[in-house]
């Protein structure tokens, strides 16, 4: 028996293959709708059920404590306070910066201080050899002003040759 040669009669009328195809896939359309829609309102019935058990708790504890913190917030300032932690976020940030620069001129500072070394160094050598310079001086000073003095006690010596 096939589709085509099949037929069903209902209340006088024919109905033939494929009309039969069609009216019972409406019909089964039509069957899930109607249990799709009471499985909704029956799941809606039962959220209403559980939300009439619903307890909305007392949160007049919560919010005294929410008025506690803004109180709190209010007599600290935090306004002032934000506006300090923004200067001082710009501040490390500048420091941060100049931090690098000191670590990249690092080896620039190297070769400054090893510059500086040297320079030490020779400043040092002159420094000493103005000291010896300094010291002759020195010794011929005295020897120069002990050559004086003999000259003039030679001079007084010879102006009172009797001594007197």
């Amino acid at each position: 028996m096939s589709l085509e040669n099949t037929e069903l009669t209902i209340g006088g009328t024919t109905f033939k293959g494929v009309y039969i195809a069609i009216m019972l896939s409406f019909a089964t359309t039509i069957g899930g709708g109607i249990w799709a829609a009471s499985e909704f309102f029956s799941r809606v019935a039962t959220i209403e059920d559980d939300l009439g058990s619903i307890v909305i708790p007392d949160l007049s504890d919560i919010e005294q404590d929410l008025a506690t913190v803004r109180t709190q917030l209010e007599d600290n300032n935090v306004a002032h306070l934000q506006g300090k932690l923004a200067e001082l976020g710009v501040t490390l940030k500048n420091i941060g910066d100049r931090q690098q620069e000191v670590l990249d001129d690092a080896s620039a500072s190297t070769d400054k201080v090893n510059q500086l070394e040297k320079d030490f160094l020779i400043l040092e050598d002159k420094v000493e050899e103005g000291l010896e310079d300094v010291q002759d001086f020195e010794k011929d000073v005295k020897t120069f002003k002990t050559e004086v003095d003999d000259l003039w006690k030679g001079l007084d010596a010879a102006s009172s040759p009797l001594g007197g």
